[in-house]
């Protein structure tokens, strides 16, 4: 399922998700993504309930700071590394970049689904549907760890639909959300087709949050 909303105030009930999967925007502008989306997150998951939002490292303290102060609890930093070829030189800070982070925190105490994260996949990028894209294997190997079969996956800064893609692949529910038309466009033509139907009475009795019409 797909829908036009802005992370600042998702249309979905309180305690209804069992996982976030997400990837924000990196740059410093855009920092302010996060801080909705810990507060989003607090809100939407269910007890024991993870998120996982990707990140690019420069920005990983006031980003852990905005998850601790919504009241989430700090799981794991995960970082795996990039392939050859990926990755790149960020000028400004001097650093090269050979891997990629991911910040993982659950709505008090959550275990994986699937214990002991072995073989760790090595994630790749997948630009084709979107200009900060990931692959879909990347995905499916974290939700497929942080969830069962039929739980409800939720990435609000759909993108490309990676993250809906990697659910149909492992039998789990989603909902895809994104400000962007092209981008819920985008991820409506790879999504089609699915049997994948939310019918459950996950919406909260709200209206959505104005957008403004492209």
């Amino acid at each position: 399922m797909l829908a036009r909303a802005d992370i600042k105030s998702l249309p979905l009930a309180d305690d209804s998700v069992d996982m976030i999967f997400t990837d924000p925007p990196y740059a410093n502008a855009a920092l302010a993504c996060y801080d909705w989306l810990a507060h989003e997150a607090a809100r939407i998951l269910k007890p024991s309930g993870f998120i996982l939002a990707m990140c690019g490292g420069a920005n990983n303290g006031p980003i852990h700071r905005f998850f601790l102060d919504a009241g989430l609890a700090c799981f794991f930093d995960i970082a795996y590394i990039l392939p050859n070829g990926s990755g790149g030189y960020l000028h400004h800070l001097q650093v090269l970049v050979r891997s990629k982070f991911i910040l993982s925190y659950s709505k008090g105490t959550g275990t994986l689904r699937v214990p002991a994260m072995q073989n760790m996949y090595s994630g790749r990028k997948d630009k084709r549907f979107h200009h900060w894209g990931q692959d879909v294997d990347s995905a499916r190997y974290f939700i497929d760890h942080f969830t069962k079969p039929g739980d409800l996956v939720v990435d609000p800064m759909v993108g490309g639909g990676t993250t809906g893609v990697a659910c149909q692949l492992i039998g789990r529910r989603f909902i895809g959300m994104d400000t962007d038309p092209e981008a819920i466009r985008i991820s409506a033509a790879r999504l089609a087709g699915s049997d994948a139907v939310v019918n459950l009475p996950l919406f909260a009795n709200q209206d959505p949050p104005p957008t403004e019409e492209p």
